[in-house]
């Protein structure tokens, strides 16, 4: 099968490097949209934006405001997008390194103050469909930090690779592999109220 050359063919995982954990300040996204809906009891609030629809994402603890947002709210956002930290074969080796990477979480590259680590997610699964830097898996973890989540079985598009080492692991990748990815969640550390 396909995981065997997978095995050799994929660079290392950031964690395997001895690198932080780290989301540079190149992945930082500015933009204006409309809080759809909140969910304080996560700290996470859905956001309309015309050019990418509904946006999902968590609000770090930078969001001082956070608890004065209002469904409606116009809001300029700071906010990171998904970040790949893991696209690797899934191995006992790479099970565990993930568990720890998650464990862990993240940091902002940069920001003073922060003290929360941002949060990641992990999805396993066997690859049915690599699309330019965009891996499809059939989800074998249930992983993904939505409620509720995806059911195993359930074919999911995973974010689009952004680094470096995670295009060149989509690259590596073939239709049939086992695969377990890690990702950043996406995270705003600024929502200004417009009106």
């Amino acid at each position: 099968m396909g995981g065997a050359g997978l095995a050799t063919a994929l660079p290392l995982p950031l964690a395997a490097q001895g690198d932080d954990l780290v989301v540079p300040n190149t992945y930082q996204n500015f933009k204006r949209g409309t809080i759809h809906s909140l969910h304080p009891e996560r700290r996470i609030f859905n956001i309309v934006w015309e050019d990418l629809g509904r946006v999902k994402m968590r609000a770090a603890d930078l969001v001082t405001n956070y608890p004065s947002l209002k469904v409606g709210n116009i809001v300029d956002t700071q906010w990171y997008d998904y970040l790949d930290f893991m696209i690797a074969p899934k191995t006992a080796q790479n099970d565990t390194q993930a568990k720890a990477m998650l464990a862990k979480g993240a940091r902002l590259q940069g920001i003073p103050g922060m003290q929360e680590p941002i949060k990641l997610w992990r999805m396993d699964g066997m690859v049915t469909k690599v699309d330019g830097n965009t891996i499809y898996l059939i989800n074998a973890s249930g992983g993904r930090p939505e409620e509720p989540a995806p059911d195993s079985g359930e074919v999911i598009q995973l974010p689009t690779a952004q680094t470096a080492n995670g295009q060149a692991a989509v690259r590596s990748v073939k239709v049939g592999d086992q695969v377990i990815t890690v990702w950043s969640q996406q995270t705003a550390i600024k929502a200004t109220v417009i009106r």
